[in-house]
């Protein structure tokens, strides 16, 4: 694979050229040959390494390990050999040229998305931090749609602006380069951050993964981030750029990520639905509102009616998260669905939930797993403990034992049982009239129709 990149005025452009007879069908289709980014930096003024890295992550489904990974940029010869020790890839074009240095009196960059788990991300993070929001532009002539609206992320944005915070809003059409539709890497979200790293001075990237999606207990079963795949291919080549990976809220869960938005200012900015058309207004139909509503819930102890919470989790895609083994994000639907029980609530679906998740895991959920901060960047270590402390106190040995020892993959029979509760329950209760899901569909089509003439195209 061969990218050609163009810096221009106002933009940077990625120009995939496949190498012949390389697959291009790796898991997603590549489905175009460019993508552009929106940015206010001066060619020439982001290091090579950085725009080398950030092509990397626009192309990486389709580069494989037989073919030669180059660019019109070339690489230096630290940053090839991390890629060689971290990716096993081997990088075609190498110069002499020194690595990017850290900048003096540098701050942290965040790869933000205006969901729960970014803000409280944020929240714990210095005031100096600069976020980024890689914002969706459709090209010209494409004609896929999606569900997905980014106007209220926008408005969040505009949130953080207002409250004094340095925010980049960084328009890309990059999630088109494959079908489906998506982002072609998991760290594709970091590429406006990589163009941004030198105009100002940046000296960490940051994420708000929490504690279920980097330790991935959302699978159902515990994995140590120190030895995860993540921090073996990448944490390399974020080190040669300058840029140590910072997770903030590695350590603690969504219940206490749903809290500090709770309880912060910032709180404001948050909204995990990202099909709702405006901030304040998520869609309440798609499984992540069903989670982060119960969440808020659980925290607030303010329940909606039983017959509300059962009609969330009746629709087609919601129900799918509680039937499947495991659960999708078990441990905080375990504890929402204990929570709910213990208040009072009298609903048998979330009682076949609390059955297939077994005990509520409260005494660990709502602490800090302290390993996670020992590998915080140190320069931001003992500032971000402190903020994580003032929402979280820390995890006592047993709590950390059992974060490390939790997996619900094992045979079980009562969550057999509880799981054919669960199913007979959906069966019983099938999702809602599709009529008016479908009227809305033909409605977001008109109106993204309506959009492409109206909105200046990439």
């Amino acid at each position: 694979m061969h990218v050609k990149i163009e810096h221009t005025p106002g933009r940077v452009t990625f120009v995939l050229e496949p190498s012949e007879g390389e697959r291009t069908r790796r898991g997603v289709e590549l489905a175009r040959g460019r993508t552009s980014f929106l940015l206010d930096v001066a060619p020439g003024k982001v290091h090579p390494d950085l725009l080398v890295v950030s092509a990397l992550l626009c192309v990486r489904p389709w580069v494989s390990k037989a073919t030669p990974f180059s660019c019109s940029v070339p690489a230096s010869r630290e940053l090839a050999a991390a890629i060689r020790a971290g990716l096993g890839l081997t990088v075609a074009h190498v110069r002499e040229h020194s690595p990017r240095a850290t900048p003096r009196d540098g701050r942290p960059g965040l790869c933000f998305s205006g969901g729960t788990d970014s803000v409280a991300a944020l929240v714990l993070l210095p005031e100096s931090t600069h976020s980024y929001h890689l914002s969706r532009r459709r090209p010209r002539g494409e004609r896929r749609a999606t569900m997905m609206d980014g106007r209220a992320a926008e408005q969040s944005c505009e949130v953080l602006a207002r409250h004094g915070r340095a925010v980049r809003v960084v328009p890309s059409d990059v999630e088109y380069l494959r079908h489906p539709m998506g982002f072609p890497h998991d760290l594709t979200t970091a590429v406006p951050l990589l163009l941004h790293a030198d105009a100002d001075r940046l000296d960490a990237v940051a994420w708000g993964a929490p504690l279920e999606a980097t330790y991935r207990l959302q699978r159902g079963r515990f994995r140590d981030y120190a030895r995860s795949p993540f921090v073996a291919e990448w944490g390399p080549l974020f080190a040669v750029l300058s840029l140590p990976v910072c997770v903030p809220v590695a350590g603690v869960s969504e219940v206490v990520t749903s809290a500090i938005v709770q309880q912060d200012e910032l709180g404001r900015a948050a909204q995990s639905c990202v099909r709702g058309s405006r901030l304040g207004r998520p869609c309440r139909r798609c499984p992540k509102c069903a989670r982060k509503d119960l969440l808020t819930s659980a925290v607030s102890g303010r329940w909606p009616d039983d017959r509300a919470i059962e009609r969330q989790w009746r629709d087609r895609e919601a129900r799918q998260h509680l039937l499947v083994e495991p659960m999708k994000v078990e441990p905080v639907l375990a504890h929402c669905a204990h929570r709910y029980l213990a208040d009072g609530g009298r609903s048998a679906l979330l009682r076949s939930v609390a059955a297939k998740a077994g005990p509520d895991p409260r005494d660990w959920l709502t602490r800090s797993y302290e390993p996670a901060l020992q590998l915080l960047p140190q320069r931001y270590r003992a500032g971000i403990t402190a903020e994580v402390h003032r929402f979280a106190s820390p995890m006592i040995a047993e709590e950390e034992a059992a974060v490390r020892g939790y997996d619900v993959t094992v045979p079980d029979a009562g969550r057999a049982a509880a799981q054919n509760e669960l199913e007979g329950w959906m069966a019983a209760h099938p999702p809602r009239d599709g009529s008016r899901r479908a009227r809305r569909r033909v409605r977001r089509e008109l109106q993204a129709a309506l959009d492409r003439r109206r909105s200046s195209l990439l």
